[in-house]
């Protein structure tokens, strides 16, 4: 196997995702890694380490849909954080500019499907890194103690970043917009035997249920849309409106046609089938 090999491996993606096996060409890549750094190419090293990443971009973002298709909603949420990093990395010193290897496609997909999730708040700890090391040296790192590589930089086909090896937790936040988005908060079970997951994944399963493919495109648009008073029968006239108005049902929607809730709405590129394209209402 050749790197030509290995690009026309990754150019078909979207065609032999069902039957993907990316070991050859990991192992292709990384022979070719270790001649490059050998003969002390550097620029050589650095390209195999892009194709390197592409090829976990594209894993990832083929994991996660197969993850969502079996339901497994926060799996699929941590891989495709996985894969937002590694699309920050890797566009840093690549630009797919044609969309050869389809880069920008999963990564406007990736924000997509991040924006259907019903995560919202997240943990953050707050901590003092007493030491860190350099990944390429392995030197301990401090302010007047540099060693001279830049994080993010690619030295020897492999990229510069900073191992914290002591650390000091002080304290924890819940925040909006976290650093690290694998950290949700879920509730314990009462009977203390595990998490219990409580969250509404009703709309990322009307999504998955309607994609035949992870690279069969589509968009997201949120409104608002008029339910049925039917849906909401045990609110009563003197009850605060459903739709979040604070004021008095009956002085709300209840003067309406339906109660103004939000509305997402999905656009497929390719159309699901006549029996799917059905609106569905969710508390």
């Amino acid at each position: 196997m050749t790197l030509e090999d290995v690009k026309n491996y990754l150019r078909d993606v979207s065609q032999n995702f069902n039957s993907r096996d990316s070991e050859p060409a990991k192992q292709c890549l990384a022979v070719l890694k270790q001649e490059a750094v050998a003969a002390g190419d550097q620029q050589a090293a650095k390209t195999i380490w892009c194709f390197e990443e592409i090829i976990e971009i594209q894993d990832k973002y083929i994991a996660t849909f197969f993850q969502l298709k079996t339901e497994e909603f926060y799996d699929a949420w941590c891989t495709l954080e996985r894969v937002e990093i590694e699309l920050l990395s890797l566009t840093r010193h690549f630009q797919d500019v044609t969309n050869e290897f389809q880069i920008s496609f999963i990564a406007r997909q990736t924000s997509r499907y991040q924006s259907v999730f019903p995560y919202k708040l997240f943990m953050s700890p707050e901590i003092i890194k007493i030491e860190k090391t350099c990944s390429i040296c392995k030197k301990v790192i401090s302010i007047r103690n540099p060693c001279g590589h830049r994080v993010g930089e690619i030295y020897n086909g492999e990229m510069c970043s900073r191992i914290v090896t002591e650390s000091e937790l002080i304290g924890m936040s819940i925040v909006k917009d976290p650093m690290q988005k694998y950290s949700v908060p879920f509730i314990l079970n009462s009977k203390g035997d595990g998490k219990k997951d409580y969250y509404n994944y009703s709309i990322i399963k009307y999504l998955i249920h309607r994609l035949e493919s992870p690279f069969h495109e589509w968009d997201v648009t949120w409104t608002k849309n008029r339910h049925p008073h039917s849906r909401f029968s045990y609110v009563g006239r003197n009850d605060l409106c459903p739709c979040e108005s604070g004021k008095k049902y009956k002085k709300c929607c209840l003067l309406e046609e339906g109660v103004l809730r939000p509305h997402c709405q999905f656009t497929f590129k390719v159309k699901p089938p006549d029996h799917l394209l059905t609106v569905e209402y969710i508390d």
